[in-house]
């Protein structure tokens, strides 16, 4: 699992936008969302509010922010949502990045979109690492096979499943206990379609998820 960045040299963040004075939250979330990747109708979810005074005081974040915003001192509440997009839906042409300030930044090649693993996240503007932890502590709580059915393809390994639940739990798994619960559980059913990598060895089963389960493995 991976998580986009806007980056900006050497200053890399969560990429995010600004709500109009006549939104309200979750129709600016949509909006916002599209104008980033390209994509509605997708799942998105607030999961926490961010309003420490102090968290764009830092000189090196307000350098930044005289690059768009005439006020950099004023006081700024981040309201957290987490958009799960499949990365190859991501639109590269999507237009935000057409924006007259972002646009003449990412022409020059001094702003990007980049992805970075949940597991190896750099170190981000203003308080966005925390706004991270915060996201996959909401992920932790909310994992479940519904969520995991977005972030997984329709058909996946079990080592694709045990991975994910590795990624956003931040633990290993024990690989016989996993997959001995997930099993018993019913919440995926094996298919007739196994991987065909051209290695020795016994083939890897493709599973999809049950439908009819909700339960999953904490």
């Amino acid at each position: 699992m991976t998580l986009t960045l806007a980056a900006y040299k050497d200053h890399n963040s969560l990429p995010g936008d600004l709500i109009k004075y006549d939104e309200e939250l979750s129709p600016a979330a949509s909006r916002i969302l599209e104008s980033l990747t390209g994509i509605s109708d997708i799942y998105l979810k607030q999961f926490s509010i961010f309003s420490d005074p102090n968290r764009v005081k830092h000189p090196k974040d307000q350098k930044w922010l005289r690059k768009f915003r005439a006020h950099p001192e004023e006081r700024v509440i981040t309201v957290g949502y987490i958009a799960l997009v499949n990365i190859e839906d991501f639109n590269t042409d999507a237009t935000y990045f057409k924006d007259e300030i972002i646009g003449e930044l990412t022409r020059e090649g001094y702003y990007e979109k980049i992805w970075a693993k949940v597991t190896d996240i750099p170190d981000l503007a203003f308080d966005h690492n925390i706004i991270v932890l915060e996201a996959l502590k909401y992920l932790k709580k909310e994992l479940n096979h519904e969520l995991s059915s977005i972030l997984l393809p329709k058909n996946f390994t079990l080592p694709q499943l045990q991975k994910l639940y590795e990624d956003i739990l931040g633990k290993k798994i024990d690989k016989r206990n996993f997959r001995k619960q997930i099993l018993k559980e019913g919440s995926i059913v094996k298919t007739k379609h196994t991987t065909n990598t051209g290695k020795k060895g016994k083939p890897a089963t493709f599973y999809q998820f049950n439908d009819t389960i909700k339960e999953t493995v904490k």
